[in-house]
């Protein structure tokens, strides 16, 4: 049986995550949970940094007597995804994970239940809503382009509308929030409550010692002065790489490598560059009449630099020697060459870092490269699958699903978050200020490219494609499904336009 813990009051770890993006609430009315949140915007309930924070203060005592909410989660190994936890076992962010839903079951005299599915998840809330609202789901966790689909169909709740939930709460990545969602409605929300989003965000991993062996620039000092830019990357990842003189880099030799990376980064790591595939009108709807100069220039030197040249082993490409490698250390494809001490970047997901947190390679953590000097500010791509969470419509009260979303995103805030950053990307760097800092700028300006979150006309399908295929001319394809793509995005106005 789960463990019961006491609520203690204490002085929680500092911020370490900017609020990034957000706004959402859907439609029963119910005074109880409407009085049950209390607002706490920064600067009224939460204060500044060295405030004490408890969420008992935002979140009112309430007798749900016993209901059992009910949450959808998906299957990854790239994240942290359960929302529950069955007992304490000493692992932190688990642990704190089963101390927040000890206090919100205490705090709403409530029961929390998970399902956690491999697939079809939006399939299950279409199957479940016609089944009767019983059974239905209180919270799930899904893409954006899952939950874009299930709203237009009249299966999830406008978020903007619960009024038990207020989305400009800390814990609410309001910027991020703001930019994903279209036509002011609320279908995803991002926040504290789900480790997935802070698992989802991409970063650039270097070898300190080929830094200093090789007499290479500071990563470090180049973010600080803005001159880390594509160009400089693979500058550098040019110096090391060695192929042995025989022209190609191969598994299993000495030869050392400029990057190593997966296939599924590489369409998100482009968007480093902050150049969308579509633009933005004043509705603040995506409008779209082919794709700019800049994003094909931006694709073809991503392509270029850090997919195609013989310095690159990025698995899953259809060219590359590396997919399926496993090396010395027992670890497979790219992350093993890393490992072992055989290339100088790597690139990965926040959540992956905890793959080479043993290694033998004293690394450093830095942001993704910008696209030039020039560009405003760093952009850290954020994976376009990552899951929000949604209120299903077939709920018995979406304003008590609002109620219990705030309390697990008030119960997380200053709390898990903090936990999983120090537990997986702080744990070999922690005497390392400025590469914590490097962490905090990552996740200060994490974007997503929309068009490819919502995959209007099989854009994210079509971008994978040619990355698997190290194809760096993008124009003639999507020349070819600019007609399906405006289709798209008029489909997508109108529809929400006409959605209650």
């Amino acid at each position: 049986m789960r463990k019961k813990f006491e609520i203690i009051s204490a002085i929680l770890a500092l911020l370490m995550i900017v609020s990034v993006f957000a706004s959402c609430a859907g439609s029963k009315t119910d005074e109880t949970t409407q009085a049950a949140v209390t607002d706490a915007t920064p600067e009224a309930s939460v204060g500044d940094e060295e405030t004490t924070y408890s969420a008992d203060n935002v979140i009112q005592a309430t007798d749900l007597e016993n209901h059992v909410f009910k949450i959808l989660s998906p299957v990854h190994d790239w994240a942290i995804v359960e929302m529950t936890c069955e007992d304490i076992t000493g692992d932190q962010i688990k642990d704190a994970i089963c101390e927040r839903q000890a206090r919100v079951e205490e705090r709403l005299n409530c029961k929390i239940e998970e399902t956690v599915l491999g697939s079809n998840y939006a399939d299950r809330i279409r199957t479940v809503a016609k089944g009767g609202s019983e059974d239905a789901f209180d919270l799930a966790q899904m893409t954006t382009y899952d939950a874009y689909a299930l709203f237009l169909e009249g299966y999830l709740a406008d978020m903007a509308k619960i009024d038990s939930m207020n989305l400009e709460n800390p814990w609410w990545e309001k910027r991020f929030n703001d930019e994903v969602n279209l036509a002011g409605r609320r279908y995803i929300a991002f926040g504290n409550e789900s480790l997935i989003f802070y698992s989802s965000f991409y970063l650039f991993v270097f070898n300190k010692e080929m830094v200093v062996n090789y007499s290479l620039d500071d990563p470090y000092e180049l973010v600080a002065s803005k001159q880390w830019t594509w160009d400089k990357a693979y500058e550098m990842m040019k110096v090391v790489a060695d192929d042995g003189q025989d022209g190609s880099c191969d598994p299993g030799t000495d030869d050392v490598l400029g990057i190593v990376g997966h296939v599924n980064h590489s369409r998100n790591l482009i968007f480093s560059s902050g150049i969308s595939i579509c633009q933005r009108d004043d509705e603040n709807m995506l409008t779209y009449d082919g794709l700019s100069q800049n994003y094909i220039d931006a694709f073809a030197k991503f392509t270029r630099y850090f997919i195609t040249d013989s310095a690159a082993a990025i698995s899953g490409c259809s060219h590359n020697k590396y997919a399926g490698y496993t090396g010395q250390s027992g670890l497979k494809n790219y992350i093993s060459v890393f490992v072992e001490g055989k290339s100088l970047f790597l690139t990965t997901g926040t959540n992956e870092i905890i793959t080479i947190r043993e290694s033998p390679t004293e690394y450093g953590i830095v942001v993704v490269p910008m696209y030039s000097a020039d560009q405003e500010s760093y952009v850290t791509p954020v994976y376009s699958a990552a899951e929000g969470i949604v209120i299903p419509e077939a709920t018995l009260d979406t304003e008590r699903s609002g109620l219990f979303a705030e309390a697990m995103g008030a119960y997380s805030y200053r709390n898990i978050i903090d936990k999983h950053i120090n537990v997986v990307l702080h744990y070999r760097v922690a005497n390392d200020p400025t590469a914590i800092e490097m962490i905090n700028l990552a996740y200060a300006n994490g974007l997503i490219d929309v068009a490819m979150a919502h995959n209007f006309g099989q854009c994210t399908t079509l971008l994978n494609n040619l990355n698997v295929n190290g194809i760096a001319e993008v124009t003639r394809v999507f020349d070819q499904v600019k007609t399906p793509m405006k289709n798209a995005l008029k489909d997508a106005r109108d529809k929400l336009a006409a959605r209650p």
